[in-house]
């Protein structure tokens, strides 16, 4: 498994224009935009990173779609979600929604149960996620987006916040796997106080960023060599 840093840190812009830094980052044949630059073509902080996985780019990103980020053998993984989901939960007693399972799962299959839409996928090779929020109320991401009313948002006091997997074949049976995350504030203020979350937390985000990739390659890498039998386990 090998590991390659494409960070740039965060693109910021002070005032209502914002711009995102793109540099350094991996390309894909022919430079095509990819889903997430569709949805959230602007950005105030952008961060992104890449592994490259030993199996093949098929196994990656089923892989991808399902491991269950809640169960990882990362001890940060298990705190940070186990916090994510205690909100969760709260969040939606509040809003008087079904509970969740007492073990819940955490993967891309499930995100709507945890405040998130998937506003676009291509199948093999790219989804999104994301969702429209205040800072600090994690109520009011219980709101189901499409792509276009995420992409058309623009009430002030909200922030969105967009996810983006790329699964691109790199040489002989191994698959570049490709995180990028934006954020964009709808209004002056928010951004300023986004700024300031992003300054106290951004070391956290992109460790868990790493290990949220590393355990996806782990996974794919195990269902290449394990036996049918065993690749459950893989987790």
């Amino acid at each position: 498994m090998q590991t390659i840093s494409t960070e740039q840190g965060e693109s910021r812009q002070g005032g209502e224009q914002a711009t995102d830094a793109s540099h350094g980052c991996p390309q894909r044949s022919g430079a095509s935009p990819t889903l997430l630059e569709h949805i959230l073509p602007e950005a105030d902080i952008v961060m992104n990173h890449a592994i490259v996985v030993m199996a093949p780019p098929e196994v990656t990103y089923a892989t991808l779609k399902r491991v269950d980020f809640a169960r990882s053998r990362s001890l940060l993984l298990r705190a940070v979600f186990a916090l994510r989901l205690a909100a969760v939960r709260r969040a939606r007693r509040r809003l008087r929604l079904a509970p969740l399972p007492a073990r819940a799962r955490m993967s891309l299959q499930n995100i709507e149960d945890y405040g998130q839409s998937k506003l676009a996928e291509k199948e093999g090779s790219e989804i999104v996620i994301g969702s429209i929020a205040r800072l600090f109320n994690v109520e009011s991401m219980f709101t189901r987006r499409t792509a276009a009313e995420f992409k058309s948002f623009d009430c002030a006091g909200h922030f969105k916040a967009a996810a983006g997997f790329v699964v691109m074949p790199y040489g002989q049976r191994r698959t570049l796997l490709a995180y990028e995350a934006r954020v964009r504030a709808t209004d002056t203020r928010t951004r300023r106080r986004l700024f300031l979350l992003d300054a106290l937390t951004a070391p956290l985000g992109r460790l868990v960023m790493r290990r949220m990739l590393r355990v996806v390659a782990r996974v794919a890498k195990y269902q290449c060599a394990a036996p049918a039998h065993h690749r459950q386990q893989a987790i």
